[in-house]
């Protein structure tokens, strides 16, 4: 099921609670001029002072037809609301299914395929002209990219069962943010951006997983580098702050509408379909990042405005103040 399929359950569910709310609006209204009409309270309770406007036997008539008519209605939108849920689980636990067998299939025939480019391109099973070699390192590109993807499906597979296992080392956060940008090196080179890091000297020492530290850092310059323009700069900056650590990675790309800031961090949502495909993504980026650095103790939000690009934040607590589980 879709978003859009979900989208319309909602609507069709947020109609019915209206147009029941309304019925049972008018029917009491009706009730309570009928009950009148024919006088209940004259009937059952001898009742014929005509001051009384608003007499017991229609008020009790019509307070028992309006708790009736909520208690069934009530129970016509629970059960929908219940099949509504039943029906989304049953989706969740297929895709969760399907993710943990696509990685298996797919993560075999990956490493001979890598291994093999590698091989060629280094030239040890004999030599390569200059274009094969260019062939070549654009194989491996696509199966590291493709390896990356893998990895995500089985970082967000075992992250919902539990299974994932850090190890936490007093590290500095420079290093991390060193290694995220070679990593991002080539492209960076490739778009012609430029990248600015600013780390204050003298910045605490933390603990925490460097390997899935470095990950974060890299999910978020991915994002910074592919949503910008090229020649663009984006900057890193990484200063001490209260009681923690506080990273900063700016752009000057695309930007965010401030109605899809609170859902980026889901899984698998991507901002604008037409734009992520002309972008690429999976949407699993950011939600990585935020499961990594809560792991951490940590904190990560984003600045955005349309147009005028984006500051994603980083806060991770310092080892004498972070409650970091080892």
């Amino acid at each position: 099921m879709d978003e859009k399929s979900i989208n319309t359950r909602k609507e069709i569910i947020h109609r019915r609670i209206i147009f029941d709310t309304l019925l049972i609006a008018l029917a009491t209204i009706t009730v309570l001029f009928i009950s009148s009409l024919i006088g209940v309270s004259s009937i059952f309770f001898g009742i014929f002072d005509s001051v009384e406007k608003w007499r017991f036997g229609e008020l009790l008539v019509t307070i028992t037809f309006l708790m009736a008519a909520s208690w069934i209605f009530s129970f016509r939108r629970c059960m929908d609301v219940r099949s509504a849920v039943k029906e989304f689980n049953s989706v969740a636990i297929i895709k969760e299914e399907f993710i943990s067998n696509l990685r298996h299939e797919l993560k075999t025939p990956l490493v001979p395929i890598r291994g093999y480019s590698e091989l060629l391109y280094d030239e040890t099973l004999g030599e390569t002209n200059q274009r094969q070699k260019e062939s070549l390192k654009k194989m491996i590109a696509s199966s590291e990219k493709l390896e990356r993807l893998i990895d995500s499906l089985i970082f967000v597979s075992a992250a919902k069962s539990g299974d994932i296992e850090y190890t936490f080392t007093t590290l500095r956060i420079d290093d991390v943010i060193t290694g995220a940008v070679f990593e991002l090196s080539d492209q960076l080179i490739q778009k012609r951006q430029n990248i600015e890091v600013d780390i204050q000297p003298g910045l605490s020492f933390i603990e925490g997983d460097k390997k899935y530290l470095l990950e974060v850092l890299i999910q978020l310059l991915e994002n910074a580098t592919k949503f910008s323009p090229t020649e663009k700069t984006i900057r890193v900056v990484a200063h001490e702050g209260y009681k923690s650590l506080h990273i900063k990675i700016i752009d000057e790309g695309i930007g965010i509408s401030e109605n899809e800031i609170d859902n980026i961090f889901e899984r698998f949502y991507q901002v604008d379909g037409s734009k992520t495909r002309h972008y690429g993504g999976n949407g699993l980026g950011l939600h990585i990042a935020r499961s990594i650095t809560e792991a951490h103790k940590g904190k990560i939000w984003i600045e955005s405005e349309l147009g005028k690009g984006t500051i994603a934040h980083i806060r991770l607590p310092t080892p004498k103040h972070g409650q970091i589980k080892k």
